[in-house]
């Protein structure tokens, strides 16, 4: 989660970060309430994401992270179009999914249980959910592909659907130093896990 802040912070250009997690653990929206949280999972290790939404368990899935420097279109818009990218790229690698219909937000509860629009859809069920957060640097899309067996040819056709040119890209030193103080006095801290 601080590298992901630390991206929005440090970036000059958009950027797809794409990750695993290395065990079973919750990130949930930065208004969920702990103590429900706690009530419904027990003693799982969990993480407060900066942006907003859900609960989302990880160890199957496949989380990736978009940052996008400078003024951008509406939240739900851009919702929507990486969405659309992620539909696009899934079909490539012969996966039919698509988006969902206009659903009321449960907000708080668990992400893949409750479908909102434009979420990804495959077989009946939520594939991939997201949240984002905005500031003046940007913006922050966080989401997660509940798909297990995916190739690496699927991530090079999402980053495809994203921009015309893409390629591998180094975490600098500033942006490592960022990430660092931004765990130790944030991500790392009970006070901001046990915020509300």
């Amino acid at each position: 989660m601080a590298r992901d802040e630390a991206l929005l912070l440090t970036a000059e250009s958009p950027i797809l970060r794409v990750y695993r997690w290395p065990s079973s653990q919750l990130s949930i929206g930065y208004f969920c309430r702990l103590a429900e949280v706690r009530s419904a999972y027990g003693e799982i290790p969990i993480v407060r994401r900066w942006t907003g939404g859900g609960i989302v368990t990880h160890g199957e899935d496949w989380t990736f992270s978009l940052i996008i420097p400078g003024p951008n279109e509406p939240a739900a818009e851009l919702y929507c179009r990486i969405h659309l990218a992620l539909v696009a790229a899934l079909s490539a690698t012969g996966i039919s999914a698509s988006l969902s219909e206009a659903r009321p937000a449960v907000p708080g509860g668990a992400c893949f249980t409750h479908p909102v629009a434009s979420d990804v859809m495959f077989a009946g069920k939520k594939i991939v959910g997201g949240a984002q957060r905005r500031n003046r640097r940007g913006v922050l899309h966080q989401g997660s592909l509940q798909l297990d067996s995916l190739s690496t040819e699927f991530f090079e056709a999402f980053a495809r659907q994203l921009a015309d040119h893409c390629s591998p890209e180094s975490p600098s030193r500033e942006f490592l130093q960022v990430a660092d103080q931004l765990e130790q006095s944030r991500y790392a801290t009970p006070e901001w896990r046990e915020k509300f």
